[in-house]
């Protein structure tokens, strides 16, 4: 089977019929061989690391020849006789020429296809009643960010790279825990996990990286180019002690610090602000199935690092000149990429544009973007003036979710896909 794909500038439509079946291969059409040609490169290493050889092709035509177009179009149809038009992308001049294409060939059995992405709907565009594909097509949200030309950072320092984390039922479980003691007073959770930070910073570390021993003043000059003071909340540091999150605490002496975590994974969560924030609803976006039961999303990273063009360095380079950006949670919804901010604190109108920014680079239309806001309701007018901005730039806005039940939650968030 070959597909005839009309090229367009969103990679999304140009790989969605061979994610529902693949063909033996696919031959675009377009008038920019240069780029045509690159993103070849791209479709091909997709499809292999899957395990399915794909071969990938192209024709160019000129931008404004409809004569060519349709010379093209008879060139392919004689020499693949079971050749599929998916008409899903690609411009009006291609489109026009297919129909001419028909017009001028009546006795030829041409089938067409296009796919609708909002919904995973295929339309029959020949009227023979049938569609070839097989199932919906879904990307990984690697994938995703490799189609479009970018490439996701990995590694185990969670500042500077994406981590993979693993929601094993106990770690779930210590995730409402630290929620449960973070919704209370966010401000005050952020206060201290700012220290917790700053002690990492300046502190040893075990050798099993659990325990940090930090001098407190070292702590306070950490702290003092920001608006945190040193002086630990007792409340939040004796629930986290009384839920075992805390396995050690203790100021020596008012000269130094030593604290000691569960396990890694709560440290991570216990040593960045917002963390906690961004781990319940990286979770409970997770929990979301269909009328069916299925998993609205079929995967999930949270803290993603994406590279813009791709190119990724080695840990130890440290002279990036890259653009890079960082989103709190990035799910995949079949093509469907949904793109979230959290902020468990002040929001700036500038977050709003940094989300924008990757979303339209990373999916244009048919990215969902949407904010998770916990104070949203303190900021007065530029509370007022944020969400109008959110408004107009179709972000959804989901906010005091600690005020919320999981189910309205998880609710929310699986329905973000469709928005």
């Amino acid at each position: 089977m070959t597909y005839i794909e009309f090229f367009d500038k969103n990679a999304t439509r140009n790989v969605c019929s061979c994610l529902s079946r693949a063909p033996e291969r696919v031959i675009f059409i377009g008038n920019d061989s240069k780029e045509m040609k690159k993103k070849i490169q791209v479709y091909e290493k997709l499809f292999a690391d899957r395990g399915q050889q794909v071969q990938f092709d192209y024709k160019s035509t000129p931008r404004n020849d409809l004569e060519h177009a349709v010379s093209v179009l008879e060139k392919l149809l004689a020499a693949y006789e079971d050749c599929v038009f998916d008409i899903t992308g690609g411009d009006e001049l291609l489109l026009m020429a297919l129909g001419v294409f028909r017009e001028r060939h009546p006795e030829q059995n041409i089938q067409i296809h296009k796919f609708n992405l909002h919904n995973n709907a295929v339309y029959d565009c020949d009227m023979d009643g049938n569609t070839i594909y097989l199932e919906p097509p879904m990307l990984t949200a690697q994938e995703h960010i490799c189609i479009y030309g970018g490439g996701i950072q990995y590694g185990e320092a969670w500042e500077e790279r994406t981590y993979k984390w693993d929601l094993n039922e106990e770690f779930l479980w210590d995730i409402d825990l630290m929620w449960g003691i973070c919704k209370e007073n966010v401000r005050l959770w952020n206060i201290q996990m700012g220290i917790f930070a700053a002690a990492e910073k300046v502190g040893q570390v075990s050798d099993d990286g659990l325990t940090t021993t930090a001098s407190i003043e070292d702590i306070k000059e950490q702290l003092s180019g920001g608006k945190i003071y040193y002086s630990h909340i007792t409340d939040i540091v004796q629930d986290l002690l009384r839920e075992k999150l805390l396995t050690f605490f203790r100021e020596e002496n008012g000269q130094r610090l030593i604290v000691s975590y569960k396990n890694k994974q709560v440290k991570r969560c216990l040593t960045k602000a917002g963390q906690v924030l961004e781990m319940k609803v990286f979770a409970a976006a997770q929990k979301a199935v269909d009328k069916k039961g299925n998993p609205v999303y079929n995967d999930a990273l949270n803290g993603v690092v994406m590279d813009w063009d791709g190119d990724l360095r080695e840990m130890d380079d440290r002279e990036r000149y890259d653009t890079e950006n960082e989103i709190d949670i990035f799910l995949m919804h079949g093509v469907i990429p949904v793109f979230i901010s959290c902020k468990n604190g002040l929001v700036k109108t500038e977050e709003l544009y940094k989300l924008n920014t990757v979303a339209e680079r990373f999916g244009g239309e048919y990215s969902k973007k949407a904010l998770v806001a916990t104070a949203l309701e303190f900021q007065g007018d530029s509370g007022k003036h944020l969400r109008q901005r959110a408004k107009d730039m179709d972000i959804e806005l989901i906010e005091e979710i600690q005020d919320m039940e999981d189910e309205e939650l998880i609710r929310l968030l699986g329905n973000l896909w469709d928005k």
